[in-house]
């Protein structure tokens, strides 16, 4: 494994949460080069072994301490209205509420609880989300190793999937972290998680200024992007922390924006 790896006590730092959540800024670029770095090795030999370690370690470590970063962001989320008033505020495609029966035994805050069968969630919603007609443990859907069959079982067990990407990437509801809402991307096997909303509530609200900012047709890009970011801010300033979904969203239509410019 690489010296640097070594260096900030991995693989054992995984199992410290408090730990990982003080990397430094210059320690998670250094682990986002390790990882680059390995993985352009793998390309001349794709079977080596130490290489293969280094990419899954350091990406792990990097998005595990990016998600920690975010559930510890200083700057407090909007209040959520209850459920009943955020469906009347809703402008896109119609939501469907689940049963209480069918978050019975979902762990998470009476908010939570209350946007599921009081408001809803719709069907689709861009960007590129499908949602499922109501919350399924991830244990239950996925595929799991049978090497560790027990240990992911429960890992995964806290886990509630409300919505599917476009590239199979799960969205749920965490019961670990309080009810926020956790990206896990397939790609890894559904353990790197990216935060995406402190809720289920504060997650339509984001929605809600994603389909306003598609539905804008002014000629002021620049100040499309603007209102959703300040949307996005007011309602939930830890979706804008690095690493985060609504953050990567907005640095591609930044990106997008320059090369068109360009």
């Amino acid at each position: 494994m690489h010296s640097y790896l070594t260096e900030l006590g991995l693989p054992e730092l995984l199992e410290h949460p408090e730990r990982l959540a003080l990397l430094t800024d210059e320690q998670l670029d250094n682990l986002a080069d390790v990882r680059d770095e390995a993985a352009d090795a793998l390309e001349s030999n794709p079977d080596d072994a130490t290489n293969i370690d280094t990419v899954y370690i350091a990406h792990m470590t990097l998005t595990s301490a990016l998600f920690l970063r975010a559930l510890s962001a200083d700057a407090q989320p909007q209040a959520i209205p209850p459920g009943a008033v955020l469906a009347r505020s809703w402008k896109g495609s119609a939501l469907r509420t689940v049963s209480a029966d069918a978050v019975r035994d979902v762990l998470a805050p009476s908010t939570t609880i209350d946007v599921l069968t009081k408001a809803g969630l719709p069907a689709t919603a861009e960007p590129e989300i499908t949602f499922d007609d109501a919350p399924v443990r991830l244990s239950s859907v996925i595929e799991i190793p049978e090497d560790d069959e027990d240990a992911s079982a429960d890992f995964f067990a806290a886990y509630w999937r409300i919505g599917t990407t476009s590239l199979g990437d799960a969205l749920c509801i965490d019961e670990r972290a309080d009810g926020v809402v956790v990206l896990l991307d397939c790609e890894w096997g559904f353990y790197a998680q990216q935060f995406v909303n402190t809720s289920v509530g504060h997650l339509l609200l984001c929605l809600e200024a994603w389909r306003a900012l598609e539905s804008d047709t002014s000629d002021d890009v620049d100040g499309i992007i603007e209102r959703f970011a300040s949307a996005v801010e007011r309602v939930d300033p830890a979706a804008l922390t690095e690493g985060a979904f609504w953050s990567d969203m907005l640095d591609a239509l930044e990106d997008d924006e320059e090369d068109e410019e360009g």
